[in-house]
């Protein structure tokens, strides 16, 4: 059963037994006190009957029987024949009487007590009132009929007329009720409808939030959580649809120089070649192979920093700054490049071989985009809490539609390049991978033609 039928019912069954029991209530307390009210009077004139016969007796003096007294009272006062009652003997035979008996009797009880009850007889209802009185010396009964069947008859009315007021207001109340749990409920169906279109792949959907009560909280909420899980779910396909590049271009990395490796290996297993070839075919397929070689090296300290957080100590940032020059002299020399440095003294926590790996890897760039003699410079400054290693050339600089990818694994902005001078696209990779564990990040400005400016930026360290 749905929230709103469940609602609608419970109400209805409130409604309908507050109204039972307020109506009820109401015909019984008007019916009851009615009924009361008919009772006193009944019992106040038997007992100012009772009383006229007492006095009207004991004006009467006689040498008879006290039934024979009793009875010459009654024919002597015509004025008690305007009442309706009957007169019964100390044995319970009646002596005489105005009306009919609607049935009772006179019970033994104390003289002057009156008693009073109801009785049927002929389809109508009776107040039986009696009492014994003391005439003449001798018990008589007295008994009196009060005719009250419209007090039932006016309750038995009245409670139709409530039965039709309360079916008129359930009715009404149940269409009220329905209108306000619709509405009421409403957000309830939005929210509903939004999760079963998010279960089926539109995660763009979301709930029209009206309201500021509950239900309107609910919907924000709902909301919120339909963001985060939105979000959740792009991060992971753009995870796995990075996976699937990464697969793609590391098959196509690798097929380039295995190619070749197996293409000169096959030259030389299968034909004679002079000395000059032979080398020229070795070369290539050991260029290949430390092609290959600093590729899986390459991936390992990526697969390593996605594992476990690198180890942190004290390190000189001058100290870093002149390693990596040190490291990365031998391949300036060969391009006939020179490398400036210069870097402002600062503590860091870091681990000084991943900071130096990225900085060589920064300059390699630089040199790989710069024209053979060409000055890179390496600067190093503190910024406030944090400290920007800077990596400058003037060389060919970066597209900018590009930048915002070139730290993906095995992009590469000119591929043939790239590969020519040994590059597989993972350097700049493991540069943000190595920022990230530091709690720092890699930027860049560059512009065609004027060159590039890569900065690494650590998080705050000694002054």
């Amino acid at each position: 059963m749905k929230f709103s039928a469940k609602m609608i019912l419970l109400v209805m069954v409130l409604l309908a037994l507050s109204l039972a029991v307020g109506g009820w209530a109401v015909v019984s307390t008007a019916f009851h006190g009615e009924l009361d009210a008919a009772v006193s009077g009944a019992q106040e004139e038997m007992k100012l009957f009772g009383m006229t016969l007492q006095a009207l007796c004991l004006r009467q003096s006689s040498e008879q029987s006290p039934e024979a007294a009793v009875l010459a009272v009654l024919r002597e006062n015509p004025a008690l024949q305007n009442y309706e009652y009957r007169i019964c003997d100390s044995k319970g035979a009646a002596l005489a009487g105005t009306a009919r008996n609607p049935g009772g009797a006179v019970t033994e009880r104390d003289v002057g007590v009156i008693e009073s009850r109801l009785v049927q007889a002929e389809g109508r209802t009776f107040i039986h009132t009696s009492q014994r009185l003391l005439l003449f010396g001798q018990s008589f009964g007295l008994e009196r009929w009060r005719d009250v069947t419209e007090v039932f008859t006016r309750a038995e009315d009245n409670l139709s007329r409530y039965e039709l007021v309360m079916a008129v207001i359930l009715a009404a109340g149940t269409a009220l009720t329905v209108a306000f749990t619709l509405l009421a409920t409403r957000p309830i169906r939005r929210i509903s409808r939004t999760a079963k279109q998010l279960s089926g792949g539109r995660y763009e959907k979301r709930v029209s939030v009206t309201g500021s009560d509950e239900l309107g909280q609910l919907a924000r909420d709902f909301n919120a959580m339909a963001d985060a899980l939105e979000q959740k779910i792009r991060d992971l396909e753009d995870a796995a649809q990075r996976q699937r590049d990464f697969t793609a271009s590391f098959a196509h990395e690798l097929k380039t120089p295995l190619t070749s490796v197996i293409g000169y290996a096959d030259t030389l297993r299968s034909r004679e070649l002079p000395r000059a070839r032979q080398l020229e075919a070795a070369g290539y397929i050991f260029s290949e192979g430390r092609r290959l070689e600093d590729m899986s090296l390459a991936l390992l300290d990526l697969f390593a920093l996605e594992r476990e957080a690198p180890a942190m100590q004290s390190v000189s940032a001058a100290r870093l700054v002149s390693d990596a020059a040190a490291s990365a002299a031998p391949l300036l020399e060969a391009a006939k490049m020179r490398l400036e440095t210069e870097a402002e003294e600062r503590t860091l926590t870091a681990s000084p071989a991943l900071i130096r790996t990225a900085l060589y890897n920064l300059i390699d760039n630089a040199r790989k985009a710069s024209e053979p003699g060409a000055a890179i410079r390496l600067t190093g400054k503190a910024e406030g809490t944090t400290y920007r290693f800077t990596v400058s050339d003037r060389g060919r600089g970066i597209p900018a539609e590009a930048l915002s990818r070139i730290t993906e694994p095995f992009y590469m902005v000119d591929k043939s390049r790239s590969r020519a001078q040994g590059g597989a696209g993972l350097g700049l990779s493991l540069c943000r991978r190595i920022a990230e564990a530091h709690g720092g990040r890699l930027e860049f400005e560059s512009r065609e033609g004027e060159g590039t400016r890569a900065s690494l930026i650590l998080g705050g360290g000694e002054a």
